[in-house]
């Protein structure tokens, strides 16, 4: 059992405007069986620069320890090099959905897309 490394925080912003603050894993975290939005992410790091984020799939689940394993969506996130997890605890079933498409309305993630791979 990998411990979970927190690596560092970000927020996004969804079409309303409002911020929401994930924080961000490396992608071999195994993460403990509880609700939450997530975001698979690619992020990249410029000699002297802040990391940078590009969201790649936004989704919610009552359980983050299985919502990797199998994903539908795992050769886009390849294909866009994704290598983080951002993760905004969260329990209730109406906000998470809410969250989710506030944020997927904002950020129009690639991995999201009907047509992705």
């Amino acid at each position: 059992m990998t411990k979970s490394t927190k690596i560092d925080e970000i927020a996004f912003a969804g079409s309303s405007g409002a911020r929401y603050d994930f924080r961000v894993y490396v992608w071999e975290t195994k993460f403990k069986a509880i609700p939450g939005v997530y975001v698979v992410a690619a992020r990249t790091i410029e000699p002297g620069q802040p990391p940078q984020y590009q969201p790649l799939f936004v989704g919610q689940t009552g359980d983050l320890s299985a919502a990797f394993r199998g994903h539908a969506r795992e050769e886009c996130f390849q294909m866009y090099y994704g290598n983080v997890v951002g993760v905004l605890k969260e329990s209730d079933d109406e906000r998470r959905t809410s969250i989710l498409a506030d944020l997927l309305a904002g950020l129009a993630p690639p991995c999201n897309a009907a047509d992705a791979p």
